[in-house]
């Protein structure tokens, strides 16, 4: 594979022995290193892919893609390599709304579908107003500046003028992103929230009606940033559905 299909992909750990590999999306603002733990707790049964998308962590000086159907054919192109063994797809707020289009274009493309998609703390996108899209992002945006403001202050002028072009990239994502209806997908989906997320239950069982497929939705301790805080539950949740379809 070449550099700049590796280049979408950070924390990597090859595991050969591994049934599935699991590719995350991390929120707004967010890396790859989100995921950087699950590579441990979810090996032998996964090979844990954390996606890192442009303008952030170790690729924070490209520009972040502000428009989710480029950036989902990019994603698409580094990612078909990868697919020669069974794969899910994980996506945290942001993110869900992402693997889930990518999910759609792999389809599209006559590409093998992931055995499983799991979406967390993101109102399924035929439901979602513009406005309700607007205040996740700012909310998310809110909480990686306030973490970038923590730092000493001689890194803090650097630190915001890279961070803020990337955010204001997915606030203009999740804003302009129009929901075009498709055939219902295939695999099962699991949509999760944190027990205080702002996303509240009914919004995430609107997954339902996207899937033809087996349906859960599941509430762990946290809030909207849950998988940071306390990710053992989520964990545990993806280790079991991967080995059901083992």
């Amino acid at each position: 594979m070449t550099a700049a299909e590796e280049a979408w992909l950070a924390f990597h750990v090859p595991r050969p022995e591994a049934p599935f590999r699991l590719f995350c999306l991390s929120h707004a603002g967010g890396g790859a290193s989100l995921f950087h733990p699950w590579s441990a707790e979810l090996a032998p049964l996964a090979e844990v892919c954390p996606v890192q998308l442009p303008g952030r962590e170790s690729r924070i000086r490209e520009p972040a893609v502000p428009s989710i159907r480029p950036l989902v054919a990019r994603l698409a192109d580094a990612l078909t390599v990868y697919l020669d063994r069974r794969y899910a797809i994980f996506g945290h707020s942001m993110g869900a709304l992402i693997g889930f289009e990518l999910t759609r274009e792999l389809r599209r493309r006559g590409l093998p579908m992931p055995a499983h998609l799991f979406v967390a703390s993101y109102c399924a996108p035929h439901l979602q107003r513009r406005e309700d899209r607007a205040g996740t992002v700012r909310h998310e945006a809110t909480k990686r500046l306030t973490g970038a403001l923590a730092v000493p202050a001689e890194m803090k002028g650097e630190l915001l003028e890279l961070l803020v072009p990337t955010l204001e990239a997915d606030t203009r994502l999740c804003e302009e992103y129009e929901y075009v209806e498709e055939e219902a997908l295939s695999c099962p989906v699991s949509a999760f929230r944190g027990n205080t997320d702002y996303v509240p239950d009914e919004d995430l069982a609107g997954w339902r009606a996207l899937t033809r497929g087996a349906f859960q939705t599941q509430t762990f301790l946290g809030d909207h940033f849950f998988l940071r805080e306390t990710p053992r539950g989520a964990i545990q949740a993806v280790r079991r559905a991967l080995a059901k379809s083992a």
